[in-house]
């Protein structure tokens, strides 16, 4: 279970929210880091994704659509709103989510799959997870400098955002690029360190990724070493792994995989 991801998205909405009410109309208008969307869209997106997720736990059927197509759509389609009418819905359905999510912790039906549009098939504790990732990133590399148009303080990543976050990436490793598999030539170990440190390991049999926890007697290729912030950033293509990640071992099969994994 994730009990965790409630505290993770509480923590990550709030910085999220604190950002977004401080921003005067330039800046919300500003192009972000994120390509084709301005600051504003980057969190009316924050919204349609919630909208989107809780509507699904609530049984209704999910568009046939890819993620990222869908995430298109439905901010597109809310470029007219205000800003006040786009912080507002933002803020009502982060409120609406924790009621809603928070039961999925339950141990009755954490571990109930659900499948997740194109990104796979997750246990249901793992939507908090999820957007705790979703929100962390979006804030600290789409909106933030210094990737991001937006100069403002934030505190450093900590155990409570930074856990959960990983948690969504390394259980998406294995479901988000079903041909990522074919870019594993033999099993690498990460090592990530800080605020949410794991060490794991990423293996493929029969076209399928594993990771699992990293044992004594695990036998990698090559270890990639990098600190969980930067993995974010690195896994998910907002940043150049070869600035943030260490190889030690054979070059070639940890560049292989590092050049092809992009995470959403």
């Amino acid at each position: 279970m994730s009990p965790a991801g409630i505290s993770g998205m509480r923590a990550a909405a709030g910085d999220l929210i604190e950002v977004a009410r401080s921003l005067n109309e330039a800046e919300w208008q500003t192009p972000s880091a994120a390509t084709g969307w301005s600051v504003r869209d980057v969190v009316s997106h924050v919204g349609c994704l919630l909208e989107l997720l809780e509507a699904a736990v609530g049984g209704e059927a999910l568009p046939d659509s890819g993620i990222e197509r869908l995430n298109e759509v439905m901010v597109a389609e809310r470029r007219g709103w205000d800003t006040a009418r786009t912080l507002n819905n933002v803020e009502k359905q982060l409120e609406q989510a924790i009621t809603l999510f928070t039961p999925l912790q339950e141990p009755s039906i954490a571990s109930v799959e659900t499948p997740m549009l194109d990104l796979g098939t997750y246990p249901l504790h793992a939507i908090t997870d999820m957007f705790t990732f979703d929100m962390t990133t979006h804030l600290r590399y789409d909106i933030l400098a210094p990737r991001g148009p937006i100069s403002r303080p934030l505190s450093p990543l900590d155990e409570t955002r930074s856990g959960p976050s990983v948690s969504w990436l390394l259980g998406g490793i294995a479901k988000m690029q079903p041909n990522l598999a074919g870019h594993l030539t033999a099993p690498l170990a990460l090592h990530l360190t800080g605020p949410g440190a794991r060490n794991v390991l990423i293996r493929a049999q029969a076209g399928t990724l594993f990771v699992d926890p990293l044992r004594s007697s695990d036998e990698a290729a090559a270890t990639l070493t990098s600190t969980t912030g930067d993995f974010l950033a690195w896994s998910t293509a907002r940043l150049p792994w070869r600035t943030l990640v260490t190889i030690e071992g054979d070059q070639s099969a940890a560049t292989t995989f590092l050049d092809a994994i992009n995470l959403i």
